[in-house]
Protein backbone atom coordinates (compact mmCIF):
# COMPACT_ATOMS: atom_id res chain seq x y z
CA UNK A 1 0.00 0.00 0.00
CA UNK A 2 1.63 2.79 -1.08
CA UNK A 3 0.60 6.93 -0.13
CA UNK A 4 1.22 10.18 -2.11
CA UNK A 5 3.89 12.81 -1.24
CA UNK A 6 2.20 15.97 -0.47
CA UNK A 7 4.13 17.54 -3.24
CA UNK A 8 4.10 21.15 -2.73
CA UNK A 9 2.63 23.20 0.19
CA UNK A 10 1.52 25.79 -2.42
CA UNK A 11 -0.77 23.30 -4.49
CA UNK A 12 -2.47 23.34 -0.41
CA UNK A 13 -2.69 27.02 -0.25
CA UNK A 14 -4.10 27.27 -3.55
CA UNK A 15 -6.59 24.45 -3.17
CA UNK A 16 -7.75 26.19 -0.12
CA UNK A 17 -7.65 29.84 -1.51
CA UNK A 18 -9.91 28.40 -3.71
CA UNK A 19 -12.60 27.33 -1.18
CA UNK A 20 -11.79 23.24 -2.05
CA UNK A 21 -11.72 22.52 1.76
CA UNK A 22 -13.96 22.46 4.46
CA UNK A 23 -12.19 23.78 6.88
CA UNK A 24 -8.21 24.70 6.97
CA UNK A 25 -7.70 22.77 10.31
CA UNK A 26 -5.28 20.00 9.77
CA UNK A 27 -6.68 16.42 9.73
CA UNK A 28 -5.93 14.49 12.66
CA UNK A 29 -3.59 11.59 12.14
CA UNK A 30 -5.54 9.14 14.62
CA UNK A 31 -7.26 7.33 11.89
CA UNK A 32 -3.71 6.22 10.33
CA UNK A 33 -2.19 3.29 12.35
CA UNK A 34 0.87 1.22 11.65
CA UNK A 35 -1.71 -1.65 10.37
CA UNK A 36 -3.53 0.74 8.63
CA UNK A 37 -0.58 1.57 6.66
CA UNK A 38 1.05 -1.60 6.61
CA UNK A 39 -1.31 -3.84 5.60
CA UNK A 40 -3.94 -6.92 6.88
CA UNK A 41 -2.10 -9.01 9.21
CA UNK A 42 0.65 -7.13 10.85
CA UNK A 43 1.08 -6.70 14.31
CA UNK A 44 2.72 -3.60 16.24
CA UNK A 45 5.94 -5.66 18.15
CA UNK A 46 7.66 -2.65 19.10
CA UNK A 47 7.90 1.58 19.00
CA UNK A 48 10.10 4.42 19.33
CA UNK A 49 8.40 7.51 19.97
CA UNK A 50 10.50 10.76 18.27
CA UNK A 51 8.47 13.31 19.85
CA UNK A 52 5.44 14.65 17.57
CA UNK A 53 5.71 10.82 15.63
CA UNK A 54 6.31 7.67 16.58
CA UNK A 55 8.05 5.70 14.71
CA UNK A 56 6.54 1.23 14.70
CA UNK A 57 8.01 -1.58 13.80
CA UNK A 58 5.44 -4.63 12.92
CA UNK A 59 5.30 -8.04 12.27
CA UNK A 60 3.21 -10.57 9.65
CA UNK A 61 3.67 -13.93 11.16
CA UNK A 62 1.86 -15.51 8.69
CA UNK A 63 4.59 -14.41 5.52
CA UNK A 64 7.39 -13.70 7.73
CA UNK A 65 7.45 -10.04 7.14
CA UNK A 66 8.86 -6.87 8.56
CA UNK A 67 7.10 -3.66 8.36
CA UNK A 68 8.10 -0.37 9.82
CA UNK A 69 6.16 3.40 8.99
CA UNK A 70 6.65 6.39 10.79
CA UNK A 71 3.28 7.98 11.81
CA UNK A 72 2.96 11.68 12.92
CA UNK A 73 0.44 12.20 16.26
CA UNK A 74 -1.19 14.64 14.04
CA UNK A 75 -1.71 15.50 10.52
CA UNK A 76 0.08 19.57 9.55
CA UNK A 77 2.37 21.06 6.64
CA UNK A 78 4.89 18.55 5.25
CA UNK A 79 8.13 17.97 7.35
CA UNK A 80 10.89 15.30 6.43
CA UNK A 81 9.85 12.09 7.69
CA UNK A 82 11.67 8.43 7.09
CA UNK A 83 11.23 4.91 7.81
CA UNK A 84 14.06 2.22 7.43
CA UNK A 85 15.25 -0.99 8.03
CA UNK A 86 17.41 -4.12 7.01
CA UNK A 87 17.84 -7.66 8.27
CA UNK A 88 21.20 -8.35 9.25
CA UNK A 89 23.86 -8.30 6.99
CA UNK A 90 21.74 -6.82 4.28
CA UNK A 91 20.87 -3.54 3.26
CA UNK A 92 18.86 -0.37 4.31
CA UNK A 93 14.85 -0.60 2.63
CA UNK A 94 13.94 3.53 3.71
CA UNK A 95 11.08 5.55 2.63
CA UNK A 96 11.85 8.93 3.73
CA UNK A 97 10.45 12.57 1.99
CA UNK A 98 8.10 15.51 2.87
CA UNK A 99 4.94 14.14 4.17
CA UNK A 100 1.88 15.67 6.10
CA UNK A 101 1.08 12.25 7.67
CA UNK A 102 3.36 9.59 7.62
CA UNK A 103 6.33 7.71 6.10
CA UNK A 104 7.08 3.99 4.35
CA UNK A 105 5.64 1.19 4.72
CA UNK A 106 9.58 -0.41 3.94
CA UNK A 107 9.25 -4.21 4.20
CA UNK A 108 12.07 -7.11 4.83
CA UNK A 109 11.33 -10.95 5.22
CA UNK A 110 13.81 -12.00 8.41
CA UNK A 111 11.91 -15.14 9.70
CA UNK A 112 14.43 -16.20 12.66
CA UNK A 113 16.45 -13.34 11.86
CA UNK A 114 18.14 -10.27 13.56
CA UNK A 115 16.86 -6.67 12.03
CA UNK A 116 17.33 -3.29 13.02
CA UNK A 117 14.81 -0.05 11.88
CA UNK A 118 14.44 3.16 12.16
CA UNK A 119 12.99 6.47 11.62
CA UNK A 120 13.14 10.38 11.67
CA UNK A 121 10.92 13.21 12.03
CA UNK A 122 12.00 16.36 11.10
CA UNK A 123 15.88 16.41 12.67
CA UNK A 124 15.27 13.84 15.59
CA UNK A 125 16.58 10.46 13.86
CA UNK A 126 16.45 6.89 15.36
CA UNK A 127 17.86 3.85 14.62
CA UNK A 128 17.90 0.42 17.03
CA UNK A 129 20.78 -2.12 17.42
CA UNK A 130 19.96 -5.47 15.66
CA UNK A 131 17.33 -6.79 17.91
CA UNK A 132 13.91 -9.06 17.62
CA UNK A 133 15.84 -11.91 15.94
CA UNK A 134 13.02 -15.23 16.49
Amino acid sequence: MLHSKVKSAAVVAAISAAGLFATATPASAAAVSPGSVCGSGYSVIDSHDLGAATVYLTYNSSNGYNCVTTIRDTSGSVIYMEASIRKSGGSWVSDGGSYATYAGPVYVNAPNTCIQWGGMYGQIYWESGLEHCG
